[in-house]
């Protein structure tokens, strides 16, 4: 059932004992909205196997406890966050569940008891609506978390629209702080680990030249994401990174895609989501920035994703 954001709160205060749920690796806009939503309705947070870097740095700025893998049936409800997709929560999805979330993938919809779900440019900007409408103050470690979250989702405002930078000086004037400090909640060192993966990232990369266009694909295990966009950085209009973690059979890969590409109507959340379903997995995320999971050799995801493309671009 689709709910308006004024109707969160009637929707939810049945429940008492609540888990907002975000994503593997979660990101500061799922921890910063989840933090939020936990501080003004009551419950606890809990994140899919774990968080990343930027999103365990701003949890420990706001002081969030979040629990990694919860037993998800335990709570009376579990209000998903941020997510798109069920791979992104692994074997953690229960059959009860609300969702709150920006992106367009359709896959959590039917199966939820009730939804919010906009295509606004960060989660963040639904949730900070949400408390609007429902009357509820907001503290500023709640809106710091919410504003880290919209900084971090829209790359530091280049994916902006007009209601983002609404939303954002609403957060700021009720958070009491500068945008500077929402910055610095963000501003995590690039630890040794993540350098060398994106070095070998780099080092181990196929360009594929299509016309005027440039695709990179390569392998890494580790900050599949950093390295995608480490690689649109360097000069490639879309680049994909795949990555294998431990013994599993699951092969990730990340897809980023410059400013230009996304004008040109490339959407790699279609693209990726496509391949990943052809391949028995799930996959989504925006036009610009995408991910999936499936199971097979990442090389031969790789040529999928790379002659997906370039089927689009003929």
């Amino acid at each position: 059932m689709r709910i308006r954001e004024k109707q969160y709160g009637a929707c939810i205060a049945p429940y008492r004992n609540v888990l907002y749920l975000c994503h593997r690796n979660a990101d500061p806009d799922a921890i910063g909205c989840s933090f939020a939503l936990s501080r003004a309705f009551g419950g606890s947070i809990g994140a899919a196997d774990d968080l990343s870097r930027t999103g365990a740095y701003l949890a420990d700025i706001l002081g969030a406890r979040i629990l990694i893998n919860p037993p998800v049936d335990d709570y009376d409800l579990v209000v998903v966050v941020d997510t798109s997709v069920s791979t992104q929560l692994g074997d953690r999805l229960p059959k009860s569940y609300a969702l709150v979330d920006h992106h367009l993938d359709k896959g959590l919809l039917d199966g939820s008891l009730f939804y919010i779900q906009k295509p606004t440019k960060s989660t963040a900007e639904i949730v900070w609506t949400i408390l609007k409408e429902n009357g509820k103050t907001i503290e500023k470690r709640a809106a710091l978390g919410l504003m880290a979250g919209l900084i971090a989702d829209t790359g530091r405002f280049k994916r902006a629209s007009t209601g983002t930078f609404l939303a954002a000086a609403e957060i700021l004037k009720a958070g009491g702080f500068d945008y500077e400090e929402a910055q610095d909640a963000l501003s995590v060192p690039a630890d040794l680990s993540q350098r060398i993966a994106l070095l070998k990232a780099a080092s181990r990369c196929e360009v594929t030249r299509q016309g005027d266009w440039l695709i990179a694909c390569t392998e890494v295990n580790s900050f599949e994401g950093s390295a995608a966009m480490a690689l649109v950085d360097l000069g490639a209009d879309v680049a994909f990174v795949a990555g294998r973690h431990g013994k599993s059979e699951k092969v990730r890969i990340s897809a980023r895609s410059s400013r230009e590409a996304a004008c040109r109507n490339i959407n790699l959340a279609k693209l990726l989501g496509e391949v990943a379903r052809a391949y028995g997995g799930d996959g989504g995320g925006h036009r610009s920035a995408a991910a999936l999971e499936a199971i097979g050799d990442p090389s031969v995801l790789l040529d999928a994703c790379r002659k997906k493309l370039l089927e689009s671009l003929t």
